[in-house]
């Protein structure tokens, strides 16, 4: 593993645990949801008729999963990277562009978070719920904007180190 993508630190090492955790947690999500669809699709072959609100359950659980993986890939570097034009570049452009990039992805984060706070809000607030099931729809938001606060801390903690290792010192 390359040390650029080892969190180091007491810090370092709890974001790193977390993530992981929460990585785990999708891939049970989208584990459990596997299940369901294969149960769905062989009740429509032996009865004719589907497991009443998989797509609403599905729909619902890719969301949580998806979100949950952000912090864990990031921390990991896992981010597709397009380096056709920068892959010769001196290493201190290309933490420039870490840094900038970081710092973007902080933003976007940031509005995320916000955005999801305030869905969350309305769909409590008005009650919404799904057609076949009835469940709140404001509880997928829940798992959702605690994997976005983690991946905010995540970018953050990355961007700084990239900052550090700029600036020629270990970031902590």
């Amino acid at each position: 593993m390359n040390e650029d993508t080892q969190p180091i630190g007491p810090f370092g090492r709890a974001l790193g645990a977390f993530g992981r955790g929460f990585a785990i947690a999708g891939g049970l999500v989208l584990t459990a949801l596997t299940i369901l669809s294969v149960g769905s699709i062989a009740s429509r072959v032996v009865t004719g008729t589907p497991l009443p609100g998989d797509f609403e359950l599905v729909e619902m659980g890719c969301g949580v999963a998806v979100f949950a993986f952000l912090p864990y890939c990031h921390l990991k570097r896992g981010n597709v990277i397009v380096d056709f034009f920068t892959h010769k570049a001196p290493s201190a452009v290309k933490r420039i562009l870490d840094v900038t990039g970081g710092l973007i992805y902080l933003a976007i984060a940031v509005v995320l978070l916000w955005r999801m706070i305030l869905g969350g809000l309305d769909k409590f607030a008005s009650h919404e719920s799904s057609m076949i099931l009835a469940v709140p729809l404001w509880i997928a938001f829940v798992p959702i904007g605690l994997s976005l606060v983690l991946l905010i801390v995540s970018v953050a903690y990355a961007t700084w180190r990239d900052f550090a290792a700029l600036a020629g010192r270990r970031a902590p």
